[in-house]
């Protein structure tokens, strides 16, 4: 009697489980970066969704609450207050944050002199990642401020959209006027440009309407 085959065999099993782990890491890596519908995702394929979120203000709590820089510095986000404040969120981790840094970089370099000013909060931890974030700014030649995010403020730039990079446009009083989620090579940085060109032609409250 001939005996019958078994399908799994361990060199199958083995495959398989390879390819799950595979499926997992690549759906564990790229959904931080995606938020939904509200969001342009962290990958080079997506475009960047910009909005104006009804033009809110920063809720004063959270203005006027500490955080630290990564000089050790106290500051709060009514310190900016007279500048146009560009908040990033970001993590050393994180893919797109390392492809848009650069784009910060020379934002900084170009409307550092027209009263504009860029806050970096990064979500790692103040006391295990100090050194991994100060090499960091160091490798990238960070020219703007660096702080550590708390969870009020990771919660009032980021609005129950998740994911990073995330990135809030201030005016000079305290108004959000642009949110971006995701990052995109070729869309980001104009996208931010454009409207600080408008801002600062115009003066606060001077981006009118959606993106």
């Amino acid at each position: 009697m001939t005996k019958q085959k078994t399908f799994w065999t361990p060199t199958r099993i083995g495959l398989t489980i390879g390819a799950l782990i595979l499926v997992v890491g690549v759906v564990s890596t790229t959904l931080p970066w995606r938020t939904g519908d509200e969001s342009a995702g962290g990958g080079e394929t997506s475009r960047p969704k910009s909005r104006n979120a009804t033009h809110r203000e920063l809720e004063a709590e959270t203005r006027e609450a500490p955080f630290e820089l990564l000089n050790g510095k106290a500051r709060k986000l009514s310190d900016y207050t007279g500048n146009i404040l560009i908040i990033n969120l970001w993590a050393t981790w994180c893919g797109p944050c390392r492809q848009e840094i650069p784009h910060l970089v020379e934002i900084a370099e170009e409307y550092g002199s027209k009263g504009v000013k860029i806050l970096g909060l990064t979500t790692e931890d103040p006391e295990e990642d100090l050194e991994l974030v100060r090499d960091f700014t160091e490798q990238f030649s960070i020219n703007y401020e660096i702080g550590w995010a708390t969870r009020p403020l990771i919660e009032e730039i980021t609005k129950g959209r998740n994911g990073i990079p995330q990135a809030l446009i201030v005016d000079q009083e305290g108004v959000v006027r642009k949110h971006y989620v995701g990052f995109h090579p070729r869309f980001s940085a104009p996208q931010m440009k454009s409207a600080l060109d408008e801002l600062l032609a115009k003066g606060p409250g001077s981006i009118e309407g959606a993106p």
